[in-house]
C-alpha cells in the first residue's frame, strides 16, 4: 500500500511540475562549448540552465550568439522600452534596431517576464534571416520551423515547448551554429568564424577540444587539433592511420580528352575534401578513386584560395574516412614529415622527409618547404606530421626533388566560400573565360525595387535575389567609366530554372549581351565588349514559363575591365560549349587565343568580336595539319557575310577593314579524308583602329 502511494505521488508531481521531467537532459557540455567560443557567458553563479530565462536574458543570449555583443555595446542603438535593465540595454537596442525583437507593448519590453522557448527560437530564426512578417514561420510555431530546418529534433521541440529553461536556450543556440543562413550554404558558425571574425582561431581550437561536433565541423576550416598524447608514430603507423582518407583525383580538362590525375584527401565523412586549385582549373568533370578502389564523382567546388592554391570540393557519397587537421605552427625545422598522394597517378604512395623551412615566403605567401619529393600527380596530397595529422597540402616540387612546397592547412580559413556549391561545369565555364567571381562584394537585392533599375552595382560584384514568378523582372545598373570588356553570369541552384534569362543593354538601349539557362543547367554566362562608357542595364527575366517558378534564387555576377588595360595583352581562353549558334558564340577578346576542338564533320562553332570603331581586323585559325581542313566565314550582326578565311600555307586567315559593330565567325569542318575525332585548333584575332 505504501509503494502505491509513493507511485501516485510521483504521478501527481509530474503533472504539476513537467519541467522536472523534461529537464533530465543536461546541456552543460553545450554551454561550455558556447562559452569557449565566446558566445555564452552564463551568470556569476554558473550557467543556471535549470531555471527559466527572462526575456532580457534571451535578448542578451541572442546578441552573444550572433557574435555582436561588442558592436551592440559600442553602438548607439535606441529603443522605446522603459523596463530594460542597464546590463541588457545595448542588447535590446541592437535587436530592436535590426528588427529581431519587439516589445510586449509600445513602451514595455517585458524584460523580467519569463521567456518561452518559442520566443527564443523566434529571435534565433530572425537572426538566421527568416522573417515571420514575410510568412517564413509564425512565432508560436517557431519550434516546428526549427524542426523542419533540421536544427532541433521533434522530441526536443516537444520538450522545449513545456517551458523556457535557459538550458533549452543553450541547446537551441548550440544547434543553430550548424544551421545555414536563409538562402545560403553558409552556416552561422562559418559566418562567425570566417567572415565576421567574431570567433577567433584560439576559441575554435578550445571549443574543438571539448566538442566533437565542432571539432569535426571546424576541420573544413583547417582549425588545428591538439597533438595526440603519447609517442610519435613510425612511418607504418602513419600510413595505416591516414591512407584510407587520401584519394587519387582524376580530371578531364576538356570534353572528349583523356583524364589527368592529382591527389586529395577527405576532411569530413560526408565527402568534403581538399585538393590543389590548379588541379581543378578548367576541369569539365572529375572523379576520385579511394583506397578501396571505388570511384566517386566530384559534385562541385565549395571554396577556393587563389593565393594558397587550395580548393575545397564535395565528393558524392558518405561514410568516408577523413584526416584530422594538425597545427603547422608547431612544426620545427628538421622535423620528420610524411607525404601521401598519387605521384604520376600511382595512388596511395607515401614518402618521407624533413621540414626544410617552416616559413618559406614566395611571392608574399608562406609555404612549408620540405625535402620529401613531390611529383606530378602529388598536387593536393596530404602533408602529415609524426602523429598522422594533416598540416599541409602538397603543392609544388622542383626538378632536383629536394626543394618542395606545401601550403598550410590553416590557409583553408582564408578561402573564398561560394554562396552555393559550384558544379564542375560552372567552374570550367568561368575559368575558361579567365574570370571567376571571387569577391567580398556580395549584396542582397532591394526588394522594394521593381522592374525599373534602382540599384547600381559596383564592378566585380555578386548580387543575390529571387525571381518569384514568370512575370517577375529584376534590373540593375552598372556605371562603366570607359569602354570595357564585360563578363556577366547568372547562377541558380534550382533544377527548374530553364528559361531564366538576362540581357545587358548599353547606354543607348541596345542589347549587347544576352544568355539564358537551359534544362539541367545552373548558370548562363556571356562575355563581350561595352563599346561606350555610361550606365549599362542588366535585366533578369523568364522567357519560358513551362516550369514551376515558385521562388528561384539567383546570383548575378558582373565585372568589367577597361579595354585599354587588356588590349595588346596576350592570353588564353578555351572553347565553351554550347557554342553552335550565334546566340552562344564564344567571345574572342583582343589578342587572345581560344583553344578549341572540332569534334566531328558536323560540328559547328561560333565566335564573336566587337569593334568600338572602324578598324582593320586580322584573325587566324591554326591546326596541326599542313593543309586547309576548316571552313571559316565572318558575318555582321544582320547575318551578312563580310568575308571568308583563306588558307595561307600555314593557317586559315582573315584580313579586312570593318565598321564598328559586333561580328560572328562560323567555323566548320571541310569534307576531307582525315580523322575528325577531336581535331584541335586555335583561333585568335586582333584589331587596329
Amino acid at each position: 500500500m505504501r509503494k502505491t502511494n509513493i507511485f501516485l505521488a510521483i504521478i501527481v508531481l509530474l503533472q504539476f511540475f513537467p519541467v522536472i521531467a523534461s529537464a533530465q537532459t543536461d546541456y552543460t557540455p553545450q554551454a561550455e562549448s558556447l562559452r569557449e567560443l565566446g558566445l555564452f557567458l552564463g551568470t556569476s553563479s554558473g550557467f543556471g540552465l535549470d531555471r527559466v530565462g527572462t526575456r532580457a536574458e534571451a535578448a542578451v543570449m541572442t546578441v552573444r550568439l550572433l557574435g555582436k555583443e561588442a558592436e551592440a555595446r559600442s553602438g548607439s542603438f535606441s529603443h522605446p522600452f522603459t523596463d530594460v535593465p542597464a546590463w541588457a540595454e545595448p542588447h535590446v537596442g541592437f535587436l530592436y534596431y535590426h528588427r529581431i525583437t519587439t516589445g510586449i507593448s509600445s513602451t514595455q519590453f517585458g524584460s523580467n517576464r519569463p521567456a518561452t522557448s518559442a520566443q527564443f527560437a523566434t529571435f534565433v530564426l530572425r537572426a538566421l534571416g527568416y522573417e515571420d512578417s514575410a510568412g517564413d514561420f509564425t512565432w508560436d510555431k517557431s519550434l516546428d520551423k526549427m524542426v523542419s530546418l533540421g536544427i532541433i529534433t521533434r522530441a526536443q521541440a516537444t520538450s522545449f515547448a513545456e517551458s523556457g529553461l535557459r538550458g533549452y536556450f543553450v541547446a537551441i543556440s548550440h544547434q543553430s551554429l550548424f544551421a545555414e543562413l536563409k538562402g545560403t550554404n553558409t552556416s552561422l558558425l562559418e559566418k562567425l568564424y570566417l567572415y565576421d571574425k567574431a570567433v577567433t582561431l584560439a576559441q575554435m581550437k578550445a571549443a574543438s577540444a571539448i566538442d566533437t561536433r565542432i571539432s569535426m565541423y571546424s576541420n573544413i576550416f583547417g582549425v588545428p587539433k591538439a597533438r595526440p598524447e603519447g609517442a610519435a608514430l613510425d612511418s607504418e603507423q602513419v600510413f595505416a592511420k591516414v591512407s584510407d582518407a587520401v584519394f587519387k583525383l582524376e580530371v578531364k580538362i576538356m570534353v572528349d580528352t583523356d583524364f589527368t590525375s592529382a591527389s586529395g584527401f577527405f576532411l569530413t565523412s560526408d565527402g568534403i575534401a581538399v585538393t590543389s586549385l590548379h588541379a581543378v582549373v578548367l576541369v569539365s568533370s572529375a572523379v576520385v578513386t579511394t583506397a578501396d578502389g571505388k570511384t566517386h564523382p566530384v559534385e562541385g567546388i565549395l571554396a577556393i584560395n587563389y593565393a594558397a592554391d587550395l580548393a575545397l570540393i564535395k565528393v558524392k557519397g558518405s561514410g568516408f574516412p577523413y584526416l584530422e587537421a594538425g597545427d603547422p605552427g608547431l612544426l620545427r625545422t628538421a622535423q620528420r614529415i610524411y607525404c601521401v598522394g598519387s605521384p604520376y597517378g600511382f595512388d596511395n604512395s607515401i614518402s618521407d622527409g624533413l621540414v626544410s623551412n617552416v616559413n618559406r615566403i614566395i611571392e608574399g605567401h608562406s609555404y612549408i618547404q620540405i625535402s620529401a619529393p613531390i611529383a606530378p600527380g602529388s598536387s593536393g596530397g596530404a602533408l602529415l606530421n609524426e602523429y598522422g595529422q594533416v598540416v599541409g597540402v602538397t603543392s609544388a616540387g622542383s626538378d632536383q626533388g629536394s626543394v618542395n612546397l606545401a601550403v598550410k592547412i590553416t590557409d583553408l580559413a582564408d578561402s573564398f566560400r561560394f554562396p552555393q556549391m559550384r558544379p564542375m561545369r560552372y567552374f570550367e565555364a568561368h575559368t575558361h573565360f579567365g574570370v571567376l567571381p571571387v569577391t567580398d562584394l556580395i549584396y542582397n537585392r532591394d526588394e522594394t525595387a521593381g522592374e525599373q533599375p534602382k540599384q547600381t552595382m559596383r564592378n566585380d560584384t555578386l548580387m543575390l535575389g529571387i525571381i518569384e514568378s514568370p512575370d517577375d523582372v529584376h534590373s540593375y545598373l552598372l556605371d562603366v567609366k570607359n569602354p570595357a570588356e564585360m563578363h556577366v553570369s547568372l547562377t541558380t541552384d534550382q533544377a527548374h530554372s530553364a528559361g531564366l534569362r538576362f540581357e545587358v543593354t548599353d547606354p543607348s538601349g541596345k542589347v549587347v549581351l544576352t544568355s539564358r539557362h537551359y534544362k539541367n543547367e545552373m548558370f548562363s554566362i556571356a562575355t563581350g565588349l561595352g563599346a561606350a562608357s555610361g550606365l549599362y542595364t542588366v535585366r533578369i527575366f523568364v522567357d519560358d514559363n513551362g516550369e514551376d517558378w515558385t521562388f528561384v534564387p539567383y546570383e548575378l555576377f558582373w565585372m568589367y575591365v577597361p579595354t585599354y588595360e587588356v588590349s595588346k595583352i596576350t592570353g588564353i581562353h578555351f572553347e565553351f560549349e554550347p557554342n553552335d549558334t550565334r546566340e552562344h558564340a564564344n567571345y574572342i577578346p583582343d589578342y587572345y587565343d581560344v583553344l578549341a576542338i572540332m569534334s566531328s564533320k558536323n560540328d559547328v562553332d561560333y565566335y564573336s568580336f566587337t569593334l568600338a570603331e572602324r578598324s582593320e581586323y586580322i584573325a587566324y585559325i591554326g591546326t596541326p595539319h599542313e593543309r586547309s581542313v576548316l571552313n571559316a566565314e565572318v558575318f555582321d550582326s544582320s547575318n551578312r557575310s563580310v568575308g571568308r578565311f583563306t588558307f595561307d600555307g600555314y593557317d586559315e586567315a582573315f584580313h579586312a577593314t570593318l565598321q564598328a559593330g559586333t561580328y560572328y565567325i562560323r567555323v566548320s569542318a571541310k569534307d576531307v579524308d582525315i580523322q575528325w575525332e577531336n581535331m584541335p585548333y586555335i583561333i585568335t584575332g586582333w584589331y587596329m583602329p
